[in-house]
This record gives structure tokens, sequence and C-alpha cells, in this order.
């Protein structure tokens, strides 16, 4: 589309905030209430992650073809790398900063988080040794590999079809290993993010447009699978692995219900083109990928000053709810204030490379400048 899609980039801005919730799990463990309150929550933002990947599968079918996809493909692997390059140097900077603060040794901490809890899998293809939250970054790069694939020899017709296939495999074993267990980590590019982003890209291929007056109906869609994931999600963690409701949780990651409330979600983005415009939405969600990549880290510090607080004051401020209530929203800003002092002090270029400095000793040199905008964001 020639014109801004307000919402898409709205509901990032609530994605994001999903996503923050789900690492920092606010009223997890705060009583039977409490646990129950985080199940809700993080049940409702499962579309969190996928809506990232069919946006990115989105806008990178309407970039590419059988022309010019190997260049596109080369230049949003570079893009990926940087990013994740940078979540790596900013989560290893942090723990060097806590073991400083801490008195500890900053080498061994270095060297525990990095080479001591990495393999070559893990840190290459899963991209969750060294911070977990960054395996988004190598989903979306080998799944925009496998989609340009189908593009480069011409069977892009196939590529949701394969995908989806893919993935029911990864769903069931995930969920139902009593179906069968395929024995692999299936929160992953091949079994997970291939498919969402093959979804967005056939949504762009396709020429699927919905209708304005049909957003009725994608709401009505997007309630009723709201509603059948928190059902199947409770049937898979207190049935079927035995949990008691209240007192445990069980990350599925996603359910059957997850694809078509992603797919209604998405729809309902695509009929209603303005929908946050005006607000801060649209601005907050252009800088929800810098949130992602800061906000774990920028937890732990957190974390470590609520620890340092507790001995002054008597008691541990995550016991109350206000700190429940607070925890999700102070993270959320101090990752936005944090990136965005990064971006302004040209430690990092977010429309090129993540790397730090390197923009800086870019501008210093004549530059040919780069073609597109980053599809992970």
């Amino acid at each position: 589309m020639s014109n801004r899609l307000y919402s898409i980039d709205s509901l990032r801005a609530v994605a994001i905030i999903f996503v923050v919730i789900a690492h920092v799990t606010p009223f997890l463990g705060v009583g039977s209430y409490g646990t129950t309150v985080f199940f809700l929550l993080d049940t409702i933002g499962q579309f969190d992650v996928p809506f990232f990947f069919v946006a990115s599968g989105y806008f990178f079918a309407s970039r590419v073809s059988p022309d010019t996809v190997r260049a596109y493909a080369k230049y949003s692997v570079r893009k990926l790398c940087s990013l994740y390059s940078f979540g790596i140097i900013f989560a290893l900077f942090v723990t060097a900063l806590l073991a400083l603060v801490h008195g500890q040794s900053v080498t061994n901490a270095v060297v525990a988080q990095s080479i001591g809890q990495s393999s070559f899998i893990e840190l290459f293809y899963y991209g969750d040794s060294i911070a977990i939250h960054l395996w988004f970054l190598m989903g979306l790069l080998y799944s925009l590999c496998f989609v340009s694939a189908f593009v480069a020899i011409g069977k892009e017709r196939y590529v949701l079809g394969v995908a989806t296939l893919i993935h029911a495999v990864g769903i069931i074993s995930r969920n139902y290993p009593m179906v069968f267990d395929i024995g692999l980590q299936t929160q992953d590019a091949l079994f997970f993010g291939f498919f969402y982003v093959a979804l967005g890209f056939h949504i762009q291929n396709s020429n699927y447009s919905p209708s304005g007056a049909a957003r009725r109906r994608y709401l009505g869609g997007i309630c009723f699978f709201l509603l059948l994931q928190i059902v199947e999600q409770y049937l898979i963690a207190y049935h079927a692995n035995g949990l008691v409701f209240g007192q445990e949780i069980y990350y599925t990651e996603f359910t059957m219900s997850t694809a078509p409330l992603v797919f209604f979600i998405f729809a309902y983005a695509l009929a209603t083109p303005e929908l946050g415009k005006g607000t801060t939405l649209p601005w907050l969600g252009t800088h929800a990928g810098g949130v992602f990549l800061v906000h774990l880290p920028v937890y732990h510090v957190v974390q470590a000053a609520q620890n340092g607080l507790t001995p002054i004051i008597g008691f541990d401020l995550a016991s109350t709810v206000l700190y429940q209530l607070l925890i999700v929203p102070v993270v959320y800003a101090l990752s936005l204030v944090v990136y965005l002092g990064l971006v302004h002090g040209r430690v990092i270029d977010p429309d090129g490379s993540h790397i730090p400095f390197v923009a800086l000793l870019r501008s210093r040199v004549p530059s040919s400048g780069s073609s597109g905008e980053i599809t992970a964001d």
C-alpha cells in the first residue's frame, strides 16, 4: 500500500507490551489470583510474536519479486544480523555491569553468560543461548530465507501450504505429545516463524484486501478465537499436563487457536488502516523493535535494584500489588528511553547498522545509502 498503515504500527505497540509481560511475568506467584491474572495476560498475549512475523512477511512480499528477492533477502539478513549482534552485546554489557555492581568478576560473568551457556546451534540457529528473547531475530532471519527460496524458484504459491503442514507438526509435538512427539524444540524458524512469515507473505502476495465494512466480523473472529485460545491453553496446561490452576503455569508458546486469532487481528488492521492515527501508538509502534532488543536486560537491572532495596526497606517490593502493577510500564518506559538514548547518542543507527558506533564511523565517510526498511521492525 502507498499509504501508511497506522493500524500495523499501533498493534506493534500493543504487541510489544505483551512481549514485556511474558518476560517480566507480573503477578505470577503472588497468590492464586495473581497467577491466574498472569495466565490470562500471557494467554491473551500469545498473538504478539506471531503478529510481528506476519507483519514482516507482509511487508517483505511488497518489496520482492523473483528478480529482486536475492538482493533484498541479503539486505534483510545483514540487518537482522546487526540487530542480533547488538542484542548480544547489550545483554553482555548489562551482565558485566551487574557483576561490577555486585563485586563479582566481570570476565567470569561474561564468559559464563556467553561461552559457558552457548552451543553452536543455540547461538546460530535458535538464537536463545545468550538472551532468550533474541530467538525471534534468528527465527525471522531463517523464516525470510525459507520464503525467499520459494520466491527465487517461482513456487511462492506453495509456500503457505508447506509452512502450514510443518507448523501443524510443531503444534502437535509441542502441545499434544501424547499424539506424537518429534523430540525437537519447535519454537524456532522452521516450525513457528516460517508459517507466520509465510502467512503475511501470502496475504500481500494474493492481494487480499479486507473491507472496512467487514471489520465487525473481524472483531467477532478475534473475540471468538481469543476465547478459544484461553480454553485450549487451560486444557493443555491443567488437564493434559495435570497442573493445578492458579498455582502453576505451563508455557505452550502457541496453540491451534493462535493462527486464526492472528489472522483476524491482522485482517482487522488492514481493514482499519487509520487505527491509532492521532495517538502516540503508531510512534510507539515504530520503536517496538528497539524496546524488544533491550527490555530483558533492562528488566534484569530493575530486578537487581529491587533486590538491593529489600534489606534497606525491610520487605520485598515484588510482594506488593503496586510493584506488580507498575513493573511492566516501568520496564517498557525504561527500555524505550534506553533505546532512544542509544539512537540519539549515535551509538546505533535505527535505519542502518545496530553494531555500536558503526553508524558514527560511517557518518564520517561518504555513503551510497541502503534500500528498504528492516522487516523485523
